[in-house]
């Protein structure tokens, strides 16, 4: 439902009366690959399904979220992220990533 407001120029004239529409919920989204952080090698675009780290294997995992900018009731914005898709992928060489968290995979 989009609602309304009404803008009306004061005076002792009757002026025009302008309607500016204003969305339900405005909102900015993207998509976006989330971050994963390690200690030594700091924020990576994936992460590894088990405890032993095998480079080469389909054991690692990429997960799509999308991010956006909302427009809440009382005016302010709020950023949200959602879980879109999950992918897995074959581990790369180099820094190992770290274990994903749990319900990563449904």
């Amino acid at each position: 439902m989009v609602g309304a407001f009404v803008v009306a120029f004061g005076s002792a004239q009757a002026e025009p009366t302008v309607v500016v529409p204003v969305p339900a919920n405005p909102s900015y989204c993207w998509p976006e690959v989330k971050y994963f952080d390690t200690l030594r090698y700091g924020p990576v675009p994936f992460c590894r399904k088990k405890l032993a780290y095998v480079p080469g294997r389909f054991e690692c995992a990429q997960v799509s979220e999308q991010v956006c900018w909302v427009l809440v009731a009382d005016g302010q914005w709020t950023f949200t992220r959602s879980p879109i898709d999950t992918q897995v992928i074959q581990c790369p060489e180099g820094p190992e990533p770290p274990v994903c968290p749990r319900l990563t995979f449904e």
